[in-house]
């Protein structure tokens, strides 16, 4: 699954450049559920509607979506949730294809490819981070941001203490591995983010959904 900077700068482009705190946060809600103690396989798999170890299919995504969005009428509410089902589906796209090349060119010890996912992850982190545009100031609207428990999903407690954990995490140049990417280049994660902001923005139509998407200056 992609990690928190690439569906912040999914979130980004979609708003241009102005997201709400709201959908930042919601766009890394789903993996609160790893501040849960004791945390289940199937735990983890319910906050992202994984079925017999199937992701969810698009059908399955918009009719969740629909249904959390019409709980609550407040705006910030419908941010949050937007932000969770753009999370569910670019984790869904990024498995069917990304993750799907990286383990086809992985020429590495197979033992060790979790290892290496993680330490190229970390990098793209850091690299998004200063290429994205408004990415810190995304960092900082984050910070101020509400967060909403989402039954039977995850609960504000979690979501707001895993929001600190990879702000936190951001913040110290010490987790950058400083490495070149071999398998998660700029040219391969960009495309991804591009198409997957294009889809969600036809998705969002499909589906009735008015997303506002006002362009305004941030600093970056």
């Amino acid at each position: 699954m992609p990690w928190p900077m690439v569906h912040f700068a999914i979130a980004i482009r979609l708003s241009l450049s102005n997201p709400s705190p709201h959908f930042l946060l919601g766009s890394i809600a789903p993996d609160a559920i790893h501040m849960r103690e004791h945390v289940t396989r199937k735990e983890k798999g319910v906050t992202h509607f994984v079925s017999e170890d199937i992701l969810p299919d698009v059908e399955i995504i918009k009719k969740n979506c629909l249904r959390y969005l019409s709980v609550n009428t407040e705006q910030n509410w419908k941010d949050f949730i937007l932000g969770y089902f753009a999370h569910i589906y670019a984790d869904l796209r990024w498995t069917e294809s990304v993750y799907v090349e990286f383990e086809r060119e992985y020429r590495g010890d197979k033992k060790e490819i979790r290892q290496t996912y993680n330490r190229e992850m970390s990098q793209l982190e850091f690299n998004l981070l200063r290429s994205e545009k408004g990415a810190h100031n995304a960092i900082h609207r984050l910070q101020q941001s509400e967060a909403f428990t989402e039954q039977p999903l995850v609960t504000e407690n979690e979501v707001n203490q895993y929001r600190d954990l990879k702000i936190g995490w951001l913040q110290d140049v010490g987790n950058e591995p400083k490495i070149k990417p071999i398998y998660f280049s700029e040219e391969v994660v960009d495309k991804f983010i591009a198409n997957t902001t294009k889809e969600l923005i036809t998705l969002f139509h499909d589906w009735g959904i008015q997303f506002p998407r006002k362009e305004t200056k941030m600093d970056c």
